[in-house]
């Protein structure tokens, strides 16, 4: 991310100029309105434009749990379900993308999604990296949130933008 300071009367400003954005998505509206904010921010500097969509196997942990005749059958269905949703999250953000005249790259990764999202940021020199976030409105909504943007945002070492539903 290159800087410049631009230096008023009494004031002096940093002005960044991003060129590498990651927008990370799973294909729901809290991540539509982020993917909007990305493509905006992607016009607006001319940046690069990546979308990220982690397919998570937490699920396929409860395959254990099926009797042996379609344990097989079973983990195959859900594996190819997910990737099938995360193929459609990924091509939805492309087609939008696409009206806009901006160029995207698509990504998708296997694995837990907090460590993966983690781990293409230190793969890739991003500038800036966007996510949607669902309004958690009660205690008890937050404590059972495993609210996946605030766990990267902690840890991210770049800056993120938690894009929330108004």
């Amino acid at each position: 991310m290159k800087q410049s300071v631009v230096s008023y009367r009494y004031l002096q400003v940093k002005m960044v100029n991003i060129s590498n954005i990651l927008i990370c998505t799973d294909g729901e509206e809290h991540s539509a309105i982020a993917e909007d904010y990305a493509l905006t921010l992607s016009k607006k500097f001319n940046a690069a434009l990546t979308g990220l969509y982690v397919v998570d196997p937490f699920l396929k942990k409860f395959t254990n749990e099926i009797y042996a005749i379609n344990r097989d059958e079973c983990r195959e269905h859900l594996d190819k379900s997910l990737k099938n949703e995360g193929q459609t999250a990924l091509n939805n953000l492309a087609l939008k993308a696409e009206s806009e005249n901006i160029d995207i790259t698509i990504k998708m990764r296997y694995g837990d999604p907090e460590e993966e999202i983690l781990s293409e940021m230190k793969d890739v020199k991003y500038d800036i990296v966007l996510m949607g976030g669902k309004l958690l409105k009660g205690w008890k909504e937050r404590f059972e949130s495993f609210n996946l943007s605030e766990r990267v945002f902690k840890k991210s070492p770049l800056p993120v933008l938690i894009v929330r539903q108004a």
